[in-house]
């Protein structure tokens, strides 16, 4: 018998293997976090027993806050799993994906695995191409912070629907911004991680809303009893948790409207209201190196097709001052290639 090849894992921000003790700015999540009153709902959520295996009172929950069936609800140990089976029901091997921007690496992973094609383009007009099943906006995009107007992002929708595609809608870091319309159609897939505004990405919490079929196939991918029972309650406590988020979020896009200013003596900088921001540093796996060398992780952003830019998200006002002083110190020393 002959097994498909290993496709190895794509790069993320974040810790890794090796131990780390400095400023990690390669993440993206609310630096006031963790959201003290979720917090507190994972520790006193019950791990002795088993859940209910269809998280009935979970779905209820989240349905009436968006104001859909439980149908609709389908939940998720983090974004990446809910990729992965989307990849799994609805792309077939020899079909497409079709990304605004590059995608989330743990989608294009999925479709390698499902031997599936992922095409990567600027801009969506037009008839979608006959093999595109599925269709990835990243809203805002990550790592750029692009997002499309509400008209085009609801006709791109209605084109999906029409084309018997289905349209997924990254909504990882749409609490940090204004919030806008969603648009609506059977083809819509909404992805919500909500652990990176509350600054709770450890317990991975994650969701989509979609039409129920999807919703039917989703869940018949999952295992049993799939959502620990701490990330279960995060999931029903969210409509309680917005005070955290009405507190800290300005203070996120005052530091990080700050930093993006703060930075631009060191290149070229593109921000668009989210906590993070791409710097262009000329060898961004260079650079990367050697602000770890200084204790200080950022992202390099060759694995979204960026190989001069590094990906910055802030942290606290005395965090960034340290990561400036870093580059000052590079630039100082013959180091900074921008």
């Amino acid at each position: 018998m002959t097994l498909p090849p290993l496709v190895p894992r794509v790069p993320h921000g974040g810790p890794t293997s090796g131990p780390f003790t400095g400023l990690d700015f390669s993440v993206n999540t609310n630096p006031f976090g963790p959201s003290p009153a979720l917090l507190e709902v994972v520790r006193q959520a019950d791990h002795a027993t088993y859940p209910d295996p269809t998280y009935l009172a979970v779905r209820e929950t989240l349905a009436g806050w968006h104001g859909v069936s439980p149908h609709r609800v389908c939940l998720s140990v983090g974004a990446s799993d809910l990729l992965h089976r989307l990849v799994r029901a609805f792309l077939p091997a020899g079909d497409s994906l079709l990304s605004l921007h590059a995608p989330f690496g743990e989608l294009a992973r999925a479709a390698t695995l499902q031997g599936a094609a992922v095409q990567v383009i600027s801009s969506i007009s037009g008839d979608l191409p006959p093999q595109v099943r599925l269709v990835y906006v990243g809203h805002p995009h990550n790592p750029t912070g692009h997002r499309l107007p509400p008209d085009e992002l609801q006709a791109l929708a209605e084109r999906c629907g029409s084309s018997g595609a289905l349209l997924i809608l990254d909504e990882a870091y749409a609490p940090f911004l204004p919030a806008g319309p969603a648009p609506l159609g059977q083809a819509v897939v909404r992805l919500l991680s909500p652990g990176k505004a509350h600054g709770l990405v450890g317990a991975r919490p994650a969701y989509a809303l979609a039409s129920p079929g999807v919703v039917a196939r989703l869940d018949n991918l999952a295992p049993a009893w799939h959502i620990p029972a701490g990330t279960a309650a995060l999931l029903a406590a969210l409509p309680q948790a917005q005070p955290f988020l009405d507190l800290t979020i300005p203070r996120v896009s005052e530091h990080a409207a700050a930093l993006a200013s703060q930075l631009a003596c060191f290149g070229p900088v593109e921000h668009h209201g989210t906590p993070y921001m791409t710097l262009t540093v000329g060898d961004a796996a260079a650079m990367t190196t050697q602000l770890l060398a200084r204790g200080i992780r950022v992202r390099d952003c060759t694995s979204y097709g960026l190989p001069r830019r590094v990906r910055l998200s802030t942290r606290l006002p005395q965090d960034n001052a340290a990561l400036q002083a870093a580059l000052h110190s590079l630039r100082e020393t013959g180091q900074f290639d921008g």
